[in-house]
């Protein structure tokens, strides 16, 4: 009988070698160690988000503002351009994703990698993005991200019950809002930002916060950020959930009154917060007003997955993006027929 000889070659062999680890003598704290290569994360992340977007994608603000900008995201179907790149953070956030954070973040977003694919991405490519002479002196640049930070802080100056008339108008001839029946809900927030004050429309959440608008496109929010709950006038009616509240005063403008109570995201990112208020409430069944698009949608499943029977209202404007477009477009019908033209006679 043959005999067959031992193979002393192994088949494979433990890779000893990890794939990345943090270097614990690393004499300087801010950089972190991958695959050996050392990433400076203060000076990656200190590379503008708009030269970034601009060298690399060719993508130009759909509008700007004192210290930021609104984009048309990049990387998913966005008719309401609705990320935010702030320039003295340099932070960007998307309000249809409720997604954000450093450019970091957004490399990773754009380019579906790691974090240490886009550290090493953008590590070769920060020369060509933005001139190296603003990555000297590290010193120079914490003293002015401290001093960013500082000045794009929102400082409240006063909070009062009645809007101004600007304000006002803009929610009864722009989004069709009968104040007659919002105007209790809202607040105008008065504040400052890097000495400059501003005026904005408030929605009180639950944790003492704001959601801000104005009669521009400014989105933004008063700290902390939360759901808003809203208690209704009818103890047996079904909970009615929304995206916005625009769309909650949409509601309210449609029926004439409150009487379900309700519950409002501010943001699709507070759907976790959300899902453990209908917990603790016992509540197993609502009504979603949510968004036409895809993350309407996901954030719907998202909701049905815990168990909690839904709803699903947007049949009934699903011609339309959401609630308040449904609206609008129904005012300016029923204004059509109205006030037909008058003819003149001709002679």
């Amino acid at each position: 009988m043959k005999q067959r000889t031992k193979n002393t070659k192994k088949p494979w062999t433990k890779n000893t070698k990890k794939p990345w680890t943090m270097n614990t003598n690393n004499p300087n704290p801010k950089t972190t160690a991958m695959n050996n290569e050392y990433y400076d994360l203060q000076h990656l992340k200190a590379i503008p988000i708009a030269e970034y977007l601009h060298t690399t994608y060719g993508v130009e603000p759909a509008k700007r503002y004192n210290g930021y900008a609104l984009y048309h995201a990049p990387y998913r179907e966005d008719f309401n351009a609705s990320m935010k790149v702030d320039f003295r953070e340099n932070l960007w956030h998307d309000y249809g994703t409720g997604q954000g954070g450093s450019i970091i973040d957004l490399v990773m977003r754009m380019q579906g990698c790691s974090a240490y694919e886009a550290m090493k991405y953008l590590a070769g490519k920060r020369e060509t993005i933005v001139a190296p002479s603003s990555f000297h002196r590290e010193d120079h640049i914490e003293h002015r991200r401290d001093e960013q930070r500082a000045n794009n802080r929102r400082h409240i100056l006063s909070i009062s019950d009645e809007l101004p008339s600007h304000l006002q108008r803009y929610l009864r001839e722009v989004r069709k809002i009968d104040l007659a029946v919002a105007s209790g809900y809202l607040r105008h927030i008065h504040y400052e930002v890097g000495g400059r004050e501003y005026s904005a429309i408030g929605f009180p959440n639950r944790s003492g916060g704001y959601e801000l608008r104005d009669d521009n496109a400014f989105k933004g929010t008063m700290a902390p950020k939360d759901i808003s709950v809203i208690a209704g006038r009818e103890d047996n009616a079904p909970l009615c959930i929304f995206e916005g509240f625009m769309d909650f005063l949409s509601l309210l403008t449609i029926n004439g009154k409150e009487t379900a109570p309700c519950l409002v995201l501010n943001s699709v990112s507070n759907i976790s917060r959300a899902i453990a208020y209908l917990q603790e409430q016992d509540i197993d069944s609502v009504r979603a007003f949510l968004d036409n698009d895809p993350v309407g949608r996901q954030a719907l499943l998202t909701i049905q997955s815990s168990d909690v029977t839904v709803e699903d209202m947007s049949r009934h404007y699903a011609r339309h993006k959401d609630l308040n477009e449904f609206l609008v477009a129904q005012r300016e019908a029923q204004k059509q027929k109205i006030s037909p033209r008058k003819r003149g006679l001709r002679r």
